[in-house]
């Protein structure tokens, strides 16, 4: 589809919806107007009704009044007077009746009007009658009188009128329907005006389209086909004619994302080289890795193997040894196999806890009990050398998740390795902080002449030390790694600005990033200095 057939397919979009919009708004509007209507009948019914119910009362009262000064002019008329009085048609009386009360109190109904009628009291009448007996006062029972009548000459009660009286009823109010709203002529006189509109827009917007637009874009295109085939060095000359306007914006802003292109180009070509050497040293990481893993089954595999043989082999010296009869010099043979022996004993148990993984049972711990648990192990060996030691325990680190045993165990190597590396007289440190992440920070130092550059990325591998023969075994620091790193922490070593030597910094993360995922199976094995 062309640029021109989506603008005019737009026009007509927008002209529908428009329209659909303003008939929306009328129905909207036609339904408003007409629910205004009925409300203003209702309240006008409801004001009038009101009114009504005013003067239907005031008419009531004016009626009550007549009766009762008419009642009053009865007075003193003989009985037989009084009910052709009741029985004129022209009293304003609707119903009339005489009461008569008997000695024994029964009531006896008297119909004067309507003639011919038998109508008795009921029961609710009745008790309104004595009532009016008993008090000598009338009483109203809604358009019902209730009247007392005295004989002249005859002080006691016997008669009560019963009269219904004629309440005139206004006219009731007959509103006519509300007029519907017509917006017929509003919608023509709408669309038709809108169609025009939307029309002329239409065209004025294709001109423009075509003018500003389509003919400068022109050619932006042919130079970008260029582009995009490949030639090199090519830019896209602009418009001819005119200068500043949106289009040539929009080809400055096209040359400048095109030669970005280009540096991004040779920005990305260098990056995959970069990441195709970091690919192979991580291939060749992993072999590594994966050698080692071997050699470690096959350690412990060969340590197993050796430690049967040994075991009788030692018990076999032990017993040489204990013998009677053996001369000096064939003690101090015995006592050298022993321990030699023993050397190799321990060197089969390191290689079987570097191999092996065993779970144990992870908890919160204080890190200051770690450093106060692995000190007197080390003690003895720094008063030997006459090494100063400093401590610093920073108070309010936080908990810990782990075991504290082995953390005791990674600070136990660390000092040893720290006591034989500081000369005789020097000084070791030992500290503990909070870290970045708000986990615990072990920190230990030496005097001693540091660990070389060229060497620190490999003093973890296991079996590798700098120590004489005979007198490190290279799997101490490996086991310290490997516990740091199953307590998900991290261990770096690096020169010691306060001592001059070496100093091992231990980052371990808080308990509560380890609580629920933790999952402790270092080795463990006895301190061994690397």
């Amino acid at each position: 589809m062309s640029l021109r057939l989506k603008i005019a397919f737009g026009v007509m979009l927008a002209t529908a919806v428009l329209s659909v919009v303003l008939i929306l708004l009328g129905l909207e509007a036609r339904d408003q107007l007409d629910a205004t209507a009925e409300r203003q009948n209702a309240r006008t019914l409801a004001n009038f009704t009101e009114y009504q119910k005013a003067q239907q009362e005031l008419a009531v009262k004016a009626v009550e009044d007549l009766v009762l000064a008419w009642v009053a002019g009865l007075a003193g008329t003989p009985i037989m007077e009084l009910a052709d009085r009741l029985r004129d048609d022209n009293n304003g009386l609707q119903e009339a009746a005489i009461v008569h009360r008997a000695e024994d109190g029964s009531l006896e109904m008297q119909v004067q009007k309507p003639r011919g009628s038998r109508a008795q009291l009921s029961e609710e009448e009745s008790k309104l009658v004595q009532q009016v007996f008993l008090s000598g006062k009338h009483r109203f029972d809604g358009e019902v009188l209730y009247h007392p009548y005295y004989e002249p000459d005859y002080p006691k009660l016997r008669y009560v009128m019963r009269l219904k009286l004629k309440i005139p009823q206004p006219p009731q109010l007959q509103l006519p329907p509300p007029e519907k709203a017509d917006f017929a002529p509003l919608a023509v006189a709408g669309f038709t005006t809108l169609a025009l509109s939307m029309l002329a827009v239409f065209i004025m917007l294709m001109f423009a389209l075509r003018r500003f637009v389509l003919a400068p874009l022109g050619s932006v295109l042919e130079d970008s086909e260029r582009i995009v085939k490949g030639s090199s060095g090519l830019e896209v000359r602009g418009l001819q004619g005119g200068k500043g306007g949106d289009i040539e914006t929009l080809v400055a802003a096209f040359n400048a994302m095109f030669a970005e292109l280009k540096d991004y180009q040779s920005d990305l070509e260098g990056k995959v080289t970069e990441a195709t050497r970091t690919i192979k040293q991580q291939q060749q990481s992993l072999v590594i890795a994966q050698r080692l893993a071997a050699t470690g089954t096959l350690a412990a595999g060969l340590a197993h193997e050796v430690n049967n043989p040994l075991s009788g082999m030692l018990n076999a010296a032990r017993r040489l040894k204990m013998r009677e009869g053996l001369d000096e010099r064939a003690r101090d043979y015995v006592g050298l196999i022993e321990e030699g022996l023993g050397r190799i004993e321990n060197l089969m148990k390191q290689i079987l806890d570097f191999s092996r993984r065993r779970d144990m049972k992870p908890e919160r711990f204080d890190p200051e009990a770690a450093i106060k648990r692995s000190l007197p192990l080390v003690r003895h060996r720094m008063e030997k050398r006459q090494l100063k030691l400093e401590e610093d325990v920073q108070p309010g680190v936080p908990q810990v998740f782990g075991n504290e045993e082995e953390i005791s165990q990674v600070l136990m190597n660390l000092l040893i390795n720290a006591s034989d590396a500081a000369p005789e007289g020097g000084t070791v440190r030992v500290s503990i902080g909070r870290g970045n992440d708000n986990g615990a920070v072990y920190t230990v130092e030496d005097s001693g002449t540091g660990v070389p550059d060229e060497i620190r990325d490999r003093i973890f591998d296991p079996f590798f030390t700098t120590k004489e023969p005979g007198k490190g075994t290279g799997l101490g620091l490996s086991i310290v790694h490997t516990i740091v790193d199953n307590h998900g922490g991290k261990i770096h070593v690096e020169g010691s600005s306060r001592l001059g030597g070496a100093k091992f910094v231990v980052e371990l993360p808080p308990a509560e990033k380890r609580d629920s995922t933790r999952r402790i199976s270092p080795p463990s094995a006895a301190p061994e200095p690397a």
